[in-house]
């Protein structure tokens, strides 16, 4: 679920608390990378429950149609063609997947007036027509009727609202779960471990984030001059935090991982600034990184490792 993109976010966001707080101690750092980790595969699972608690709303929706006196020609209308979707019973009846929702403590998180309002803006789209219309519904269009509905969710801010109360990295991982989101929907009725399949890579995780964290803190009174002497007409007080810190990393990655090209640590530290630094902090990550980078080669801290990786 998580890549090595999704890592480095979480690193930053880690090392900039803890250059910030009053905790010095790199195991409160470890500590806190990790729980965000978790928390973006919790955030996931709430999402898929949601996804599941929103269509079944639509048979307390076809319930009360069914009771009316008078119904209206839309009552008459009304079917469980969502609710009785085979990839959410599937989900629904997956015991394994109910478990590690209840031991997350998950269902005390669903607000039942939400889920009857994204059911109610889900209906109103064209495409749910359409759906309900269908007869027979090919496998790739339940597929899609979920990832619609899902969408619809997302598009309404009083949901986005609410994950980010719920949750502290719901801003920053919304676009991660939305493809795991997906993945979980093709996967679901041929694979009961679904969810397992998108929890976070262990080596990502910990050979490369929680060594890119460890070698930020252990190495910082090394990485700082070696950076400021690169800065020519910016004073080091000058340097936004951020930006020192995005250099620090991209540093880590240069002389610590061999197995990363320096091409894809510029690459990806220079989009790091354009979406958590400031206006100017692109360039500037691009410039100093390139002087960092070959001042590294010609000394030889810098040793890539496998084909294609050699540096010229």
């Amino acid at each position: 679920m998580l890549s090595r993109h999704n890592i480095r976010i979480k690193v930053l966001q880690t090392l900039y608390a803890y250059t910030v707080s009053e905790h010095k101690d790199p195991k409160y750092a470890e500590t806190e990378y990790l729980n965000s980790v978790k928390e973006s595969y919790r955030l996931y699972l709430l999402n898929v429950y949601y996804l599941l608690k929103v269509a079944d709303y639509s048979k307390v929706d076809f319930d009360i149609k069914s009771r009316k006196f008078r119904p209206t020609e839309e009552d008459k209308n009304a079917s469980l063609k969502l609710f009785d979707n085979p990839i959410l019973k599937s989900i629904r009846e997956n015991e394994s997947f109910l478990y590690r929702v209840k031991k997350e403590k998950l269902a005390s998180k669903i607000d039942t007036d939400l889920v009857r309002r994204l059911y109610q803006n889900f209906v109103k789209q064209e495409y749910h027509q359409s759906y309900q219309q269908m007869d027979p519904v090919p496998n790739k269009e339940h597929q899609y009727c979920l990832v619609n509905l899902y969408k619809t969710m997302l598009s309404q801010e009083f949901f986005l609202d609410h994950l980010e109360d719920i949750s502290s990295t719901s801003e920053d991982d919304q676009s991660l779960v939305f493809g795991a989101i997906k993945r979980s929907i093709r996967m679901a009725e041929e694979n009961e471990d679904f969810f397992e399949e998108q929890l976070p890579n262990e080596e990502f995780v910990h050979d490369f984030g929680k060594e890119l964290l460890y070698n930020s803190i252990r190495n910082n009174d090394e990485l700082q001059p070696m950076i400021v002497e690169k800065l020519k007409n910016w004073k080091e007080d000058r340097v936004a935090v951020m930006d020192m810190l995005l250099l620090k990393l991209g540093v880590c990655e240069f002389m610590y991982f061999n197995s990363i090209p320096t091409k894809v640590t510029i690459n990806e530290y220079v989009g790091l600034a354009k979406d958590y630094s400031t206006d100017k902090s692109k360039r500037f990550i691009n410039g100093i990184l390139d002087r960092l980078m070959k001042d590294l080669i010609e000394k030889g801290l810098i040793n890539k490792e496998g084909r294609g990786l050699k540096e010229n």
